[in-house]
């Protein structure tokens, strides 16, 4: 009986999705509401909540994968971090770069993929509140260092721009049909569009890292 009441806690922590694989797109929405993030690349769809992060193929739930902070399990002892000791972490800033040659040479030397970042510092709303709320926060900061190169398109209006700039960035827009600012496409070593997230999205840091760990 004492082992009986004991689970009675834990099974109480445990979340409850209410959703599971083979449901459409539109009766997860109907059940958990609208997302706080999505990123859409062909027939695949990442939908991003605050307790679960939810994979669609053809608008049919294909995966299910909670958030970490989803689930907390009283421990009777300490529980042994894998995020490595503060000592080993990254403290600097994004490190944006403007060239796609560099880029692309850095991709290749790193073996990871390239967040590219369409913007305009100068005159778009969005685009500076996503600056404020997610690319200059220290945990975007340390992912991208480990797990991405950056690269930032910058179609300024205001400030004066080199014509090289300018025709790279009017390439780059064509060859990925990028039309609304901000946009983020995640392409890999050899130009291969992996996905991409347009417009301002809530959530923070956390909750953007979130989207882009469906693109490694």
């Amino acid at each position: 009986m004492r082992r009986m009441l004991f689970l009675l806690p834990l099974l109480a922590a445990i979340p409850s999705f209410a959703v599971s694989v083979g449901e459409p797109y539109d009766q997860v929405i109907a059940e958990k509401g609208q997302p706080i993030g999505t990123m859409d690349s062909g027939t695949t769809r990442v939908a991003t909540f605050s307790d679960v992060t939810i994979k669609f193929r053809n608008d049919v739930l294909v995966s299910i994968r909670t958030s970490d902070r989803a689930l907390a399990v009283p421990a009777t002892s300490p529980v042994p971090s894998h995020r490595g000791s503060p000592a080993g972490s990254y403290t600097g800033e994004a490190v944006w770069e403007s060239d796609l040659e560099t880029a692309v040479s850095q991709a290749k030397a790193r073996k990871c993929n390239i967040l590219v970042l369409y913007t305009g510092s100068d005159w778009c709303p969005w685009c500076r509140k996503m600056d404020a709320e997610v690319y200059s926060q220290p945990e975007f900061a340390q992912y991208s260092h480990e797990k991405l190169v950056l690269l930032k398109l910058d179609f300024l209006r205001h400030t004066p721009q080199s014509d090289q700039a300018k025709a790279q960035n009017a390439e780059m827009a064509k060859r990925y049909d990028v039309r609304a600012y901000p946009t983020v496409v995640v392409i890999d070593a050899n130009g291969k569009a992996l996905g991409r997230i347009v417009g301002y999205h809530e959530g923070g840091s956390s909750g953007f890292i979130s989207m882009l760990r469906a693109y490694r």
